[in-house]
């Protein structure tokens, strides 16, 4: 681990109202989300950042080999319980439930990596990374649009809200010439821990996430969200704890053509345009206290960089739910003249509290 320590020539109020998105990756200790190369690298890098008014920013970056969100979260709360001095808070992290679960394989030639797979082109491209406020009447309406009473009487937040951005981003994407329109796929990351609870705890420290492979190639201005939430939960659904039982009992399930079907293989010939979303919503970021409260504020990354695109992080706050998006720079041009998606969507707010 490497840990950095460095001052900041500004209020945090002047910082964070609205937040200088294009100034984030300056309090980062590394440059955020890029394709590494086979550089050994350390797994966390954290940075403290003292504001002249005294404000504490606190960046961590870390490599996605054994670390996952779960995994940084439990890193906190113990270095959190320590600054405290509140031994009974400290998060024991177990390293040996995951590695005795999924064993690592000593060759990765086999895997049936479906539409997953990247091939040997480049994969990065020039993006520029945008902030939405979706408050939380914006997110009740959205799940009240949702509702269908025979399949998804009551759409969580998750879905209402990932359905109606998939289809605003999947709209945004579209060429502007006569091209055709390229199919979609949406990947959402979902939890193994929440999903293999009898064998994983929430301190389980590994990357341990599972892709929830959704393909969509009939998205236009007409589309229902209804829809969209139902192909979405279905395809959750398939994704329960008899499926992560069955992966966990049979070593070879991860590399069968099952696997592969699960994982869209069939789809990598159609060029589909991928959009991968995850939530930070419900993991206790805003609850982490250091001794001087709790965070104002939790941010990503942010301005313009070379990196992949299409991604989507939510995360909740008491205002709502921010949807911070990662898109090539044209694509995020259209999506900021969407005014169907800005009905719901507010563009980088002022912090409150500050």
């Amino acid at each position: 681990m490497i840990f950095i320590e460095t001052t900041v020539n500004i209020t945090m109020a002047e910082f964070l109202n609205p937040p200088k998105l294009q100034f984030l990756n300056k309090l980062l200790p590394c440059e955020p989300n890029k394709v590494q190369s086979k550089a050994i690298l350390p797994q966390l890098l954290a940075q403290v950042n003292i504001f002249n008014c005294g404000g504490i920013a606190i960046a961590l970056c870390n490599l996605h080999t054994i670390l996952d969100a779960c995994s940084i979260n439990a890193f906190l709360k113990t270095w959190t319980a320590i600054c405290r001095e509140k031994r009974d808070e400290i998060s024991w992290p177990d390293f040996s439930s995951p590695s005795s679960l999924f064993p690592p394989k000593t060759s990765i030639s086999c895997v049936r990596a479906g539409v997953l797979n990247i091939s040997s082109s480049k994969v990065e491209a020039k993006c520029t990374i945008a902030r939405f406020l979706f408050d939380n009447q914006a997110i009740n309406d959205l799940r009240d649009e949702a509702k269908d009473g025979e399949t998804t009487p009551n759409p969580t937040r998750y879905q209402a809200l990932s359905a109606f951005v998939s289809k605003h981003l999947i709209l945004a994407c579209r060429p502007e010439s006569g091209e055709s329109v390229r199919p979609a796929v949406l990947l959402h990351v979902l939890d193994m821990r929440r999903r293999m609870s009898d064998s994983l705890c929430e301190n389980s420290i590994g990357n341990l996430l599972w892709p929830a492979v959704e393909f969509c190639d009939k998205v236009n201005e007409n589309i229902e969200l209804k829809g969209l939430v139902k192909s979405l939960r279905d395809n959750i659904g398939k994704h329960s704890n008899e499926f992560f039982a069955r992966v966990q009992c049979d070593p070879n399930f991860l590399w069968s053509d099952e696997a592969a079907e699960l994982m869209l293989e069939g789809m990598v010939v159609e060029r589909p345009i991928a959009f991968v979303f995850t939530s930070w919503c419900n993991m206790g970021f805003n609850e982490l206290n250091f001794g001087l409260g709790k965070p104002l504020w939790i941010g990503l990354r942010g301005g313009n960089q070379e990196t992949i695109p299409n991604s989507v992080v939510f995360v909740d706050t008491r205002e709502g739910i921010e949807a911070w998006l990662t898109m090539q720079e044209q694509h995020m041009t259209n999506l900021e003249k969407d005014e169907e998606f800005l009905r719901f969507a507010v563009p980088n707010p002022n912090v409150p509290s500050i």
